[in-house]
């Protein structure tokens, strides 16, 4: 059985969601979205997007959403709207046991990481 964490969503031109997840099956991290196959993702890879895109959250932030536990680093979902904004944003949150959580919008870390697998540096 596997673990999932919602990662990002689209709606495609013909009017159908979809869904991009991020999996834990057997102590292993997977990247699929729906109708393609799912691929590995290493922890390098992982740590290499957010060392590059992800920023520290502020003080006082909870980030009590979603979540999966793998090789020993928490990843959660973290949806923000503030008082003046109509639309909520979807943060992927990455907190390593060896440092600070980082944040970066979901949307970006799912297009880094597809991008990275469809050249085969998963």
């Amino acid at each position: 059985m596997s673990e999932k964490l919602l990662l990002h969503e689209r709606t495609l031109s013909d009017g159908a969601l979809e869904k991009t997840w991020l999996e834990v099956e057997d102590g292993s991290l997977f990247f699929r979205v729906e109708g393609q196959p799912k691929a590995k993702v290493s922890r390098g890879v992982l740590e290499g997007v957010m060392r590059r895109y992800g920023k520290p959250l502020a003080d006082g932030v909870s980030w009590d959403g979603p979540r999966l536990d793998v090789a020993g680093c928490a990843l959660s979902i973290l949806r923000y709207r503030p008082r003046y904004d109509v639309i909520a944003k979807d943060y992927f949150v990455y907190a390593p046991v060896e440092g600070p959580p980082v944040a970066e919008l979901a949307t970006a870390v799912a297009a880094a990481l597809a991008y990275l697998l469809r050249r085969g540096e998963g």
